[in-house]
């Protein structure tokens, strides 16, 4: 059998009829081999509920966590001085900001659901669509339920502490992953029955997450124009004195801080949802990533006008540490907790809503077995509800499957290795798209392409630095599970995933004749075969 993917260059001419179009694309059409057999189709049977501020909240709900409450002073512990890390904050966000519109690039040319899915899959479709395949298995089956996993197990430890029941923190592990497993099914059922009402849910905890961030952030404006009485300190009168930063502790603090900024490219999974993507999608990533800039940059700010580097203590959550001593209390040990939890259980929220269009992207796409029935949507309540349900079972599976203490940890860390070269391909895809699909009507808007590859390469040096021995942070306990461990195992995960690419995307096709990636051509080569017509009509949607 031939490749199963005919480059633009081939392209069939105007004058095909649709149908020859859709057999003819993809290797010989010779009745004998079946090669005529056409692959999934790219339609995108799901209602388009999105709008701008929506797409905004789902953003911000997976981006903000409980990173920008604890990793400002882990960051600080890294660089040495406040200045330095703040330059590092604002260096991370533009270029974070670069990966997000480039993502946004990608996401106006193929706007159907799937994301990274069909990104890689365009940028990439040579061998057999590897890249795609590797990283649907890996982000799909382990990265996206083991992350919903982590955090299930923790929001709750927020409530209990901000109960002053510290001691369900240390020792119910299993009492709290069960209150996790009871909460993350009724966000099930309420993602199975309403994308609306999933929305507006997602909506409400956006909002909390950015009126506590916001009271942190006023705060340190205030404190910056001396509205409010603030705390005598050198903190940022001694500028970049004492800035101690070397490759260790570079490599250590930006992999805190792109994993800061990280979760934009939930967006892309639902795309295809979307109301006029064209505006939508660059709009809402940039608004929602732009406005978190401003809102990082004056919490780091008012973290630091309060409490002196000597006094940081890496056992207590910074943000606690500033309320305490602004507001009291009340606000550091119990109003702010119940908050950070509830963003976490925003978190979850939007990775089971991304992660459930992602599961149904993968079985539409032809990625995995059984993929009518992931691709397939109720009738009744328009959702994808399969998909959910299997990406809700391996979630409670990476939930109590690892033992408490250093296990589950690892399962944590290991969330993060994979996806680094994913991003790198993703946003490098940007640049190769431009190059073999240069006039590409669908491509709607036109990102910084040159900040997207920024990004790129400093995703890739990030995940390849994983295997360097990392900086100690001052006051925190070295781990006893060695360093690469991680990074070890996420790379070998990713290699396994090259037998079920082989075993579905050579032995299955082969066997079958049925083109699993037909769709890949199709979509590209329906967009080339646009008149002049067609595009008029899509400038007006």
């Amino acid at each position: 059998m031939s490749g199963i993917y005919t480059p633009v260059e081939a392209a069939i001419a105007p004058s095909q009829s649709h149908d020859d179009m859709r057999h003819g694309l993809l290797g010989h059409s010779t009745h004998e081999e079946h090669t005529n057999i056409s692959g999934p189709k790219p339609d995108e049977p799901l209602r388009k509920e999105i709008g701008l501020f929506s797409a905004s909240s789902i953003i911000i709900g997976q981006v903000v966590g409980s990173g920008i409450f604890s990793t400002p002073g882990s960051i600080v512990l890294l660089c040495g001085t406040p200045s330095t890390a703040l330059v590092l904050w604002v260096v991370s966000g533009v270029v974070s900001l670069g990966g997000a519109l480039g993502s946004a690039e990608l996401g106006t040319m193929f706007p159907q659901n799937g994301g990274m899915i069909r990104y890689l899959s365009h940028a990439y479709p040579r061998p057999r669509a590897l890249c795609a395949t590797i990283m649907t298995y890996s982000v799909t089956f382990f990265c996206r339920p083991a992350a919903i996993a982590a955090n299930t197990a923790v929001f709750a430890q927020y409530f209990f502490f901000a109960a002053g029941q510290k001691e369900y923190i240390e020792s119910r592990d299993y009492l709290l992953r069960g209150i996790g497993v009871l909460v993350l099914t009724v966000l099930l059922v309420l993602n199975m029955v309403s994308v609306r009402w999933s929305l507006r849910l997602l909506n409400v905890f956006a909002v909390v997450k950015m009126l506590t961030l916001g009271i942190v952030s006023i705060t340190g404006f205030l404190l910056l124009v001396g509205a409010v009485h603030k705390t005598p300190g050198t903190n940022w009168s001694r500028g970049f004195r004492g800035t101690n930063i070397d490759v260790r502790s570079f490599a250590s603090a930006m992999t805190r801080l792109f994993w800061s900024w990280e979760g934009w490219s939930n967006i892309g999974y639902v795309v295809g949802e979307m109301r006029d993507v064209k505006r939508t999608l660059p709009r809402a990533l940039t608004l929602a990533m732009s406005t978190l800039g401003v809102l990082y940059v004056l919490a780091n700010v008012a973290y630091f006008m309060v409490i002196p580097v000597e006094d940081i203590d890496n056992g207590t959550m910074l943000a606690a540490q500033f309320m305490d001593r602004v507001f009291g209390t009340v606000m550091g040990q119990h109003v702010l907790p119940a908050c950070i939890g509830i963003s976490i259980l925003g978190v979850v929220m939007s990775e089971l809503f991304g992660g459930g269009r992602l599961m149904y992207t993968a079985g539409k796409t032809g990625f995995v077995p059984y993929g009518e029935m992931l691709g397939q949507v109720h009738s009744k309540f328009g959702t994808p509800v399969y998909a959910l349900c299997i990406m809700w079972a391996l979630s409670i599976i990476f939930l109590f499957a690892p033992p408490p203490g250093q296990a589950f940890d690892l399962l944590v860390d290991l969330v993060q290795e994979g996806m680094w070269y994913f991003y790198a391909l993703t946003a490098f895809g940007v640049l190769v798209l431009r190059k073999r699909l240069p006039r590409y009507v669908m491509r709607r808007y036109r990102s910084p392409v040159w900040l997207a590859c920024v990004f790129g390469a400093l995703s890739f040096v990030l995940g390849v630095l994983q295997f360097y021995p990392p900086a100690r942070v001052p006051g925190k306990e070295e781990p006893s599970v060695p360093y690469f461990l991680a990074p070890l195992l996420g790379v070998s995960f990713m290699a396994l995933c090259a037998v079920p690419w082989y075993l579905r995307m050579y032995r299955y096709v082969d066997r079958t004749g049925i083109q699993l990636l037909s769709w890949i051509g199709e979509e590209e080569q329906h967009v080339l075969q646009m008149t002049e017509a067609d595009v008029r009509h899509l400038s007006a949607q």
